[in-house]
């Protein structure tokens, strides 16, 4: 068991730097794809450039969730049967399928037909995690006496909240880009461009926030 959780806590890490490290990558690329002092074309491969790297925070949000379960359960109490684990790993599994296909097939029947079952996963775990981490703090449950637990479970759902906040206020960039692309530099695609860019801002910061806070109480541990 010693050295499954420590595997498991690597795999954590590594989670928790690409999860970072992707999204870092992801903001600074954006920041030319609506510079309008760059040419279009450059902007485009820097848009292709922030795609890409788009995908990497998205697989590691999926993935983090069913590794910090497992190693709540076989460290920290959380009373998780083994045929429980395995249900949560084949439930996350498919949704990172339904994740990737809708990222990869952006555009097409089979994205619009999965974003819905998407979207609802994701407001299925905001709410699981929220409650869980809000009996924890209430002092029921099994996160009673482990209060950082469940404030790393808070924290989580806040990140989803986050991420889907952002697809909120993006929607009107995926447009405007094309149609940057196509008709060139227009002031009113740069303010859409522009516009999009800064309300995503501040729940970018809120994640890089977050997963800050929440790497900080699997370290520190406090207990009141």
């Amino acid at each position: 068991m010693l050295m499954d959780y420590n595997w498991l806590v690597l795999a954590h890490l590594l989670l928790f730097v690409y999860w970072l490290g992707g999204d870092l990558g992801v903001f600074w690329s954006s920041r030319y794809v609506v510079d309008p002092t760059v040419s279009v074309d450059a902007r485009v491969v820097a848009g292709k450039i922030m795609h890409a790297l788009d995908l990497v925070p998205r697989v590691c949000l999926v993935l983090i969730l069913p590794v910090g379960i497992s190693m709540s359960a076989a460290r920290w109490g959380l009373p998780v049967s083994g045929a429980a684990l395995a249900v949560i790993w084949v439930a996350a599994l498919a949704w990172l399928a339904i994740a990737i296909t809708v990222y990869l097939r952006g555009g097409t029947a089979l994205a619009r037909r999965l974003s819905p079952a998407d979207t609802g996963v994701r407001i299925g775990v905001l709410v699981s995690c929220a409650g869980f981490a809000a009996w924890g703090f209430a002092g029921g449950g099994p996160l009673a006496e482990q209060p950082w637990l469940a404030g790393k479970f808070g924290l989580f759902a806040l990140l989803v909240a986050c991420g889907l906040a952002i697809r909120v206020a993006l929607r009107p960039f995926v447009p405007a880009f094309r149609q940057l692309v196509v008709e060139g530099s227009k002031p009113e695609l740069e303010r859409q461009l522009a516009g999009s860019i800064a309300k995503v801002r501040p729940f970018v910061l809120l994640i890089w926030a977050g997963l800050v806070a929440s790497a900080a109480l699997g370290v520190f541990k406090p207990v009141g």
